[in-house]
């Protein structure tokens, strides 16, 4: 179960992944820092996709913020699109305040691809 669990992250990664790459990458308000992903385990390649797809997920994050708190509830997630969120809404929410912040999910992003790397 578990397993098919890391599947379903991995997928949701390479569809982050994908999406950044079908659309121009435009600037977020609180970009995330190409310095948060290099050194990056791989080819640099990899680490400009890594890099893009995060700057997408900011953007999508921020523009479901509709309150402007900073943070997602599971609503505001939910009504975004933001299936993957909502899903593991749990998961992300680590400190269980009902409600995310872009720190939380990208720690969240960060360490299930570490964990699928590893097997």
């Amino acid at each position: 179960m578990q397993a098919l669990f890391h599947a379903a992250v991995a997928a949701a990664l390479v569809c982050v992944t994908s999406l950044s790459l079908a659309q121009p990458v435009a600037p977020a308000s609180n970009p995330v820092s190409l310095s948060e992903v290099l050194p990056y385990k791989g080819s640099p390649d990899k680490a400009l996709l890594h890099y893009r797809a995060m700057q997408r997920l900011k953007k999508r994050f921020d523009e479901a913020d509709t309150d402007g708190s900073g943070s997602l509830s599971r609503e505001e997630a939910s009504k975004a699109g933001l299936s993957f969120v909502n899903r593991n809404f749990e998961h992300i929410d680590t400190r269980q305040r009902g409600d995310i912040t872009f720190d939380d999910l990208k720690a969240y992003v960060m360490q299930r691809r570490e964990e699928a790397r590893s097997r």
